[in-house]
């Protein structure tokens, strides 16, 4: 987990749209940090419409990971190491 290749370069994600060309007002961003904003954005209902283009920019906690991919890694890293 705190391997250098885990380190995800920090962009400004919801700029990719005027980036890209595209006009003010023809897309919407959204920064969601939080479990209840992702619920408050799932039930927003200009989001669900859908009518424009929709970036969503969601931020986890480092090390974040799915429980089966942990043991997974973990599996891993002591198989690796009878290898050694």
């Amino acid at each position: 987990m705190d391997a250098g290749y885990n380190d995800i370069q920090s962009w400004n994600h919801i700029e990719i749209p005027s980036v890209f060309g595209a006009k003010e007002g023809t897309y919407k961003t959204y920064q969601i940090k939080t479990k209840a904003e992702v619920d408050t954005l799932f039930a927003n209902e200009a989001f669900n419409a859908a009518d424009k283009l929709q970036i969503v920019e969601l931020f986890v906690p480092k090390k974040d990971a799915p429980r089966s991919l942990k043991l997974t890694a973990e599996a891993s890293a002591k198989n690796n190491a009878k290898k050694a």
